[in-house]
């Protein structure tokens, strides 16, 4: 038996919008809308938090568009701690312009701060062991805690970007401890 039709309102800002979409993108509004949606209910049958999703997709599409791309931290670290201090500083003077770039675009792309933190942060080191606690007072911490943290070079890499990223985010560095094996960023909102 076929299943009858639902409407469902939608603003006419939001329609607009989709309109625009729908014709740059080749399709008809129904067609687009038809697919976003099979496209959420996919990803919501394994994950329920919506806004986590939507802030992920927002992080990772930004991260692409503006050039970032991942390397494996263990390769990256071994590059980093033989190559020479010129290289070095360059590499990681245009790797946190790039961070706080990608940072400041998914903030103003209407991401809770938070959300983008973490998701930023997650993206940008995916096989680094993180802790990231947020307070309620709007406080927080980045514990970045590994082995591969050992190198000089590597940690202050680390640094550096988790620096870069909370700050384009919107948040004021409380402060910044590192040790082999550890780098700890303390925040606050601004």
């Amino acid at each position: 038996m076929p299943r009858g039709r639902r409407l469902v309102p939608i603003s006419e800002d939001t329609i607009e919008e989709l309109s625009i979409i729908a014709r740059r993108t080749g399709m008809t509004l129904p067609e687009l809308v038809e697919s976003i949606l099979s496209h959420a209910l996919r990803v919501l049958r394994s994950r329920d938090d919506v806004a986590s999703i939507l802030a992920s997709s927002t992080i990772m599409a930004d991260i692409f568009r503006l050039g970032a791309s991942p390397a494996p931290l263990s390769s990256l670290g071994g590059i980093l701690e033989t190559t020479n201090d010129s290289l070095f500083d360059k590499f990681v003077s245009e790797s946190s312009s790039l961070a706080r770039l990608v940072a400041a675009s998914v903030r103003a792309r209407g991401v809770n701060p938070r959300d983008g933190l973490i998701g930023l942060v997650r993206a940008w080191f995916p096989s680094l062991a993180l802790d990231i606690i947020t307070n309620e007072d709007s406080n927080g911490r980045i514990v970045a805690a590994s082995p591969l943290l050992s190198g000089s070079k590597l940690r202050q890499y680390v640094a550096t970007i988790l620096v870069s990223i909370v700050e384009g985010i919107g948040y004021k560095i409380i402060e910044l401890k590192d040790e082999p094996g550890l780098v700890l960023v303390l925040f606050s909102q601004k």
